[in-house]
């Protein structure tokens, strides 16, 4: 089963999947660090979150972690109001990120007993036990030097305790310079399988197809998130990069997603895209460029059944 934040589902029930989103982010430390990363508006999420229902969306992971501007009641509601399945993460994110500076100096015990609680038994965003909103992800991030950094360490360490006690899939945050390799062995050797592992935004922090591949050959997923996001990598290479992976056979281990920001979403700022993109937009060049319904059900349906079916 797959652990949304409203209720458990079956792979099968999922329908067009994007595992790396962003709908609701309140207004706090990320917004300060940078104004995109506020989606606070509950009429303008929904709508956002409707038009990818009308695209023939059905399901997001909203990648915001505990005490980071995440709120599983916005997203239970968004969730109901909207038909789409949310599957919400426990977790962190960079240190910069935390409205909840508590939780960072919280021993690692302790925050691997929240994020397990969130999973299992649900989760408020206040440190608080609910039974009403649960987590079905962990998320971790790989911030520059976060091996030599105690706070970072903690946890990393805690993530991983539970996802050994939940069997909850991860989800890594990566950045330029990462060990990627280097990495996943690190969650090997804590017990967590290559196959539970979602290795975000690669298609930017380390773009190079012979490196993709060296890295999937461990057995992991990545998540290509950054279509649209020309700042970092054009539609071309993209698809560029989706073509070798097809060639090589790889394809049942990526799945497709947008990152969000308000600016990447019309019903907030945005001119020409919103959550629906992919479908609307990034499939049809897919289909120019060769690839077939049963390839692309894959990368957005089949595959991210197969990394969130943990429960």
């Amino acid at each position: 089963m797959i652990r949304t934040v409203c209720k458990d589902i079956r792979p099968d029930e999922i329908g067009h999947a994007q595992c790396h989103e962003h709908i609701w982010l309140d207004r706090g430390a990320s917004y300060a660090v940078n104004p995109a990363l506020c989606m606070d508006d509950h009429d303008r999420s929904l709508k956002e979150l409707k038009d990818y229902r009308q695209a023939g969306g059905g399901l997001i992971v909203d990648a915001q972690p505990t005490g980071c501007g995440r709120s599983l009641s916005e997203l239970a509601g968004l969730s109901r109001e909207s038909g789409i399945h949310i599957v919400a993460v426990a977790g962190f994110h960079k240190k910069e990120f935390f409205d909840n500076l508590l939780l960072l100096s919280w021993p690692e015990e302790k925050l691997a007993d929240l994020y397990i609680r969130e999973v299992t038994d649900g989760g408020g965003d206040s440190g608080q036990a609910s039974s009403l909103y649960r987590a079905g992800m962990l998320k971790a991030a790989a911030d520059g030097g976060w091996q030599s950094d105690p706070v970072y360490r903690k946890l990393f360490e805690a993530v991983a305790h539970a996802a050994v006690q939940t069997g909850a899939p991860v989800m890594i945050h990566t950045e330029k310079g990462n060990d990627i390799p280097g990495l996943i062995r690190w969650f090997q050797d804590r017990g967590i399988a290559p196959g539970r592992l979602l290795i975000c935004h690669l298609d930017r922090t380390h773009y190079g197809p012979a490196f993709h591949k060296e890295v999937l050959s461990m057995g992991c997923f990545l998540c290509y998130d950054s279509i649209h996001r020309y700042k970092y990598i054009s539609e071309q290479e993209e698809l560029d990069l989706l073509l070798f992976m097809k060639q090589e056979g790889l394809l049942g281990q990526i799945v497709l997603s947008l990152d969000t920001t308000n600016q990447r979403l019309r019903s907030y700022y945005a001119e020409d895209m919103g959550l629906d993109y992919i479908r609307t937009t990034f499939i049809p060049q897919l289909k120019a460029h060769g690839f077939t319904d049963g390839e692309i059900r894959q990368m957005c349906s089949t595959n991210a059944g197969k990394l969130l079916n943990s429960f």
